[in-house]
């Protein structure tokens, strides 16, 4: 009877502690739908119905993109504005120069006719936009080839030599597309040098004065890239009159045109264009926990006595 009690409280304790190992202690309780979890992140939850919440993303930062452009707002061709250089070359016919001797016993008046020469020139400019100033040296040389004295025209020879020192202000005309007409002027110094000659038995000394010059032109330019055009003008200068010691001499004036070339040290002027970088795509939804029943207690064993 003892050997039968034992054997049924052996059976009861061996059947009560199965059932506590295979209950769990506290299932973890699942959130309710459309509710938050009290821990995990914020981007998955679930909605009514379990469709999927996703959480909404931080704005996302333009791309910055550099264009270098060359046209402005109104389709015009722009160039490098600021400072740039200019180079030019071409002919010059100077116009007659009057003369009259002096300190002779019979002073004569006539002309120095000149022929065909040429001219080139070179300086630093600025574009301020509309208006451009420049800072130039050009250098003339023209041939002597006859002197008007009254009734008879002796040849002579000679050549008559013009250093000048500009400094100039143009106005850049409206542009049509590439091609921009301009118009401009300058003063500053001339350095003339003119032959000797003989007439009537008298011989001249060769001169070398320095004297006020001017400039004028009138031109069209191409532009030929943002940092290169190209230019045609037509030019006009002269010089003041004056004396040497046997001669008076009335102004220098000569006609010329010219093809020249204008380098700009300015860079492209650059835009930048942010365009927004694409919005990424959802991520998909968690898998929503489903909390599994607890297991029913097992009931002791019954009838082992």
């Amino acid at each position: 009877m003892n050997f039968k009690r034992l054997l049924l409280a052996g059976a009861t304790v061996t059947a009560l502690g199965s059932a506590t190992l295979i209950t769990p202690a506290r299932a973890v309780e699942a959130p309710a739908t459309g509710s938050l979890p009290t821990e995990g992140k914020a981007a998955d939850l679930t909605l009514a119905g379990g469709e999927p919440l996703v959480a909404p993303t931080a704005p996302q930062t333009p791309v910055a993109q550099a264009q270098a452009i060359e046209v402005n707002a109104s389709g015009e061709f722009e160039q490098a504005p600021g400072w740039y250089l200019t180079v030019g070359a071409g002919a010059a016919w100077p116009s007659d120069v009057g003369f009259r001797t002096r300190n002779f016993d019979d002073n004569l008046n006539g002309d120095l006719q000149f022929g065909g020469g040429f001219s080139v020139d070179g300086g630093l400019g600025y574009d301020f936009g509309a208006i451009r100033a420049e800072l130039t040296y050009s250098y003339t040389a023209a041939s002597l080839n006859e002197i008007s004295v009254s009734d008879f025209n002796p040849g002579a020879s000679g050549i008559i030599n013009k250093n000048d020192i500009f400094a100039s202000a143009y106005w850049d005309i409206i542009p049509t597309g590439r091609w921009t007409p301009y118009i401009g002027g300058g003063l500053g110094y001339t350095n003339l040098s003119t032959p000797s000659f003989s007439v009537g038995g008298f011989r001249t000394g060769s001169s070398n004065r320095g004297l006020f010059g001017w400039q004028a032109k009138v031109g069209v330019s191409y532009a030929a890239s943002y940092n290169f055009d190209v230019y045609a003008e037509g030019t006009y200068s002269g010089t003041e009159g004056f004396s040497t010691s046997n001669v008076r001499y009335d102004s220098y004036n000569d006609f010329g045109a010219k093809l020249g070339l204008r380098y700009r040290f300015g860079s492209r002027r650059v835009v930048v264009v942010e365009q927004p970088v694409p919005a990424p795509a959802p991520r998909p939804a968690p898998e929503v926990f489903t909390p599994q029943p607890a297991p029913q207690p097992v009931e002791p064993i019954r009838g082992l006595w």
